[in-house]
């Protein structure tokens, strides 16, 4: 309770941060739609693994590739996304097993802020002796299969953008607004993350073993988009972390603190037209965990999609009446 306090607090800050900087968006950079709707549709690539440090194991599960459609409205802040994940490659189905998961990230950008929030849930992971993330589903079949794993990660990251009169994040990564002019941006901001690993005897040698991590830290970083062509945006945004990680044992939280480092890096290129944008986004994410004195976790995911967006309903202007009519 106390470090989602402290969060709650450094929110407040990046809010009185904005409030301070009101100056109105430069419109020579940046290209506001007048859409009220904006649909898409995608493929995408999701791709989690995690390795126990202390083991030198890595788990996987299956690859998630898939399709799906979202929808955005102006005055709402989050993309709206349903998926559907694609069936296993053929001629490994009688060796597959599916894995249930949950997979949802919700995005919320305006001008001054960039906040995502990442909830992840699997259940059933594959043993890896090598560290490797890239499984192909050929192989699967090759690998200890271990269906008494669980790991549910909440994960929510927000960045206070500087040059918010001048740059445009959404631009970059959504398509919701257009960059006219090349520009990039400094920002900072903080994440919690949150993971639970459930298993019979995965990290420790006893039964029902449940570990739980709790991690509060802050970030800094870079965003840019190049304008190039008629048309063309590239978007590029890294970002570094230190946290401050703690055990959570039977509720209770543990007197140890360990501090690790995290990263976030996305990636994006968009094709914009008036009523039409394609693209492909790619987010790469690095995050420690400390489960423990002897316990150090590594999750990386990656989500990848190829993006068609239409743009519907325009707000017509009201449209003025001269003397001379």
């Amino acid at each position: 309770m106390r470090t989602i306090f402290v969060f709650a607090h450094f929110l407040a800050l990046l809010l009185v941060l904005c409030a301070l900087h009101s100056t109105a968006q430069d419109a020579a950079y940046v290209k506001k739609y007048g859409n009220l709707l904006s649909v898409k549709s995608f493929l995408y690539n999701n791709e989690f693994s995690f390795r126990n440090h202390s083991s030198g194991l890595s788990y996987v599960p299956d690859l998630h590739t898939g399709i799906g459609v979202g929808v955005w409205c102006k005055y709402f802040p989050f993309d709206i996304c349903y998926r559907q994940e694609l069936s296993p490659a053929i001629g490994v189905e009688k060796n597959y097993k599916r894995i249930r998961s949950v997979d949802m990230q919700l995005r919320g950008y305006n001008r001054f802020f960039a906040g995502d929030i990442y909830i992840q849930r699997y259940s059933g992971f594959y043993e890896s002796i090598e560290n490797r993330y890239h499984v192909k589903s050929s192989e699967l079949a090759d690998l200890t299969y271990n269906p008494d794993i669980k790991v549910s990660l909440f994960d929510m990251v927000g960045k206070y953008i500087f040059n918010n009169e001048e740059f445009s994040y959404k631009a970059g990564f959504t398509a919701g607004e257009r960059q006219l002019i090349s520009c990039g941006s400094a920002t900072v901001g903080a994440a919690l993350y949150y993971l639970r690993i459930r298993s019979d005897s995965l990290l420790l040698k006893k039964q029902s073993c449940d570990l739980r991590s709790c991690n509060l830290g802050v970030n800094g970083g870079y965003a840019y988009n190049y304008v190039f062509g008629r048309h063309s945006t590239l978007f590029a945004s890294g970002m570094i972390g230190l946290n401050a990680s703690t055990s959570i044992f039977k509720g209770w939280v543990s007197d140890k603190i360990h501090l690790s480092p995290v990263f976030h890096l996305k990636g994006a290129y968009w094709l914009n037209y008036n009523k039409w944008s394609f693209g492909i986004t790619t987010t790469y994410n690095i995050i420690h965990h400390s489960l423990g004195d002897e316990i150090t976790v590594y999750v990386h995911t990656r989500r990848t999609e190829v993006v068609v967006m239409r743009r519907l309903w325009v707000k017509q202007k009201e449209r003025t009446i001269s003397p001379a009519q």
